[in-house]
């Protein structure tokens, strides 16, 4: 029976860390398939945002993406004002010439720059003509007179300065009474250059 009894005690020996082990592995099986009960009867652990499937049929929480710092925006340098092309200098657009035409008249109307009765015979019975100047595309300022030259030498009639410009007239009054015979020419003139003229003789006649 001693033999029998430390045999016994022996085998019990031997036989504790398997069974030890034996126990422990119940205990984690045991401690497994109550969470896996749990898990099937619908329990809801802490909420996740995310839930994600692991193959073999947990359940975890993921852990949570990592917050990533805002990349810093590169600092954009200021985009360079582009260079307007130099847009050529329209060439101005030309004046167009000035011209004018002057007439020895009798007499004129005023109001309409009319020569009436246009003379190229000067006689002393007349006493006075009329020089009337026509002019287009004068400029403001532009000072117009006209000259009667002959045997007596040049007469000026008067300069006028222009108030504006573009089309107009111009006249003024010449004695003729005591002018000698002869061959005589009107000129108009602009800002003292001659721009028209014309041919009148006197005589007794």
């Amino acid at each position: 029976m001693q033999g029998l009894n430390t045999m016994s005690r022996e085998t019990i020996d031997r036989l504790r860390v398997p069974i030890a082990l034996g126990v422990a592995l119940m205990l984690l099986a045991g401690y497994l398939f109550l969470q896996r009960a749990d898990a099937d009867s619908g329990a809801i652990g802490p909420s996740a945002s995310i839930v994600v499937g692991v193959p073999g049929g947990g359940v975890v929480t993921p852990s949570p993406s990592p917050t990533l710092a805002p990349s810093p925006s590169p600092s954009l340098a200021p985009t360079p004002t582009p260079t307007p092309l130099a847009t050529p200098t329209p060439a101005p657009t030309p004046q167009e010439a000035f011209t004018a035409e002057v007439m020895a008249c009798r007499s004129i109307s005023v109001a309409e720059a009319e020569c009436i009765d246009e003379i190229s015979r000067l006689r002393d019975r007349d006493e006075t003509f009329v020089a009337l100047v026509l002019f287009d595309n004068a400029v403001a300022g532009d000072v117009m007179n006209a000259i009667l030259d002959g045997p007596s030498g040049p007469i000026e009639g008067g300069p006028f300065a222009l108030e504006g410009g573009g089309r107009g007239y111009y006249y003024s009054t010449f004695a003729i009474g005591s002018l000698p015979d002869g061959q005589y020419t009107l000129t108009a003139l602009r800002n003292g250059e001659p721009v028209a003229s014309t041919e009148l003789r006197k005589n007794d006649d």
